[in-house]
């Protein structure tokens, strides 16, 4: 896909999303400002990280695989970013992919979220390749892409398979980066890996999710 029409195709699945939102029975105003505290949150981890660090907390709190420092990373490495490109790029398939998932409700947003990020973490941690630090957001929009596609096929109909299209079409010719890349060797293949097959677990577990949203619910409130 040309970057025009990906372009096109971004715009169109705002603009759908936005007036989707209007005829689903959920509060798309409150999940916007969650969406939005997110993307506030990660870039304001960014700028102190990248601006005022130089970078400092990838090495402190990336995913070093099978290294007992490196644990903490399973949780903290998608809010660190490489550089403000590495960030920019991660931020708007977030709020797109996102926003689909939280269609859904907010507590399985939460939870889907969750169970992305252990999987892909745990799994990069396990496999992952001893001299790179694993890090990015990039493992839990691959989550959200297998998760949604997960339920464009469990769910027949028209806006499971609506998004499922979108989906494909934004992330389609991404497919690639799920397999191990000589050329590129600061790109996690195994977090997008990993976090597809994370989101692709939540997609077929709706039991582990309502177990994982009533421990959240529990715990926070």
């Amino acid at each position: 896909m040309t970057e025009v029409k990906q372009q096109l195709v971004l715009i169109y699945v705002i603009l759908g999303t936005v007036l989707l939102s209007f005829f689903l029975p959920v509060d798309w105003q409150f999940q916007a400002r969650i969406l939005r505290d997110c993307v506030i949150f990660a870039w304001a981890v960014g700028i102190v990280n990248l601006a005022y660090l130089g970078g400092g907390l990838n090495k402190l709190l990336g995913i070093r695989p099978r290294s007992l420092s490196g644990v903490v990373g399973i949780v903290m490495a998608p809010l660190l970013h490489r550089s403000a490109g590495h960030l920019i790029a991660n931020t708007l398939p977030f709020v797109i992919f996102g926003w689909m998932v939280m269609l859904q409700g907010v507590q399985n947003f939460y939870a889907v979220s969750l169970l992305i990020i252990l999987i892909s973490g745990v799994g990069t941690w396990l496999i992952g390749r001893r001299d790179v630090i694993h890090l990015g957001a990039s493992g839990l929009m691959f989550g959200y892409l297998g998760y949604l596609i997960t339920r464009g096929q469990e769910e027949v109909i028209l806006m499971a398979l609506g998004l499922c299209f979108v989906v494909m079409l934004l992330y389609g010719d991404r497919f690639w980066t799920l397999m191990p890349d000589q050329d590129d060797t600061a790109l996690s293949w195994e977090s997008h890996l990993f976090g597809f097959l994370g989101g692709v677990i939540a997609g077929y577990s709706p039991i582990a999710l309502d177990q994982i949203s009533f421990w959240l619910g529990s715990y926070l409130s």
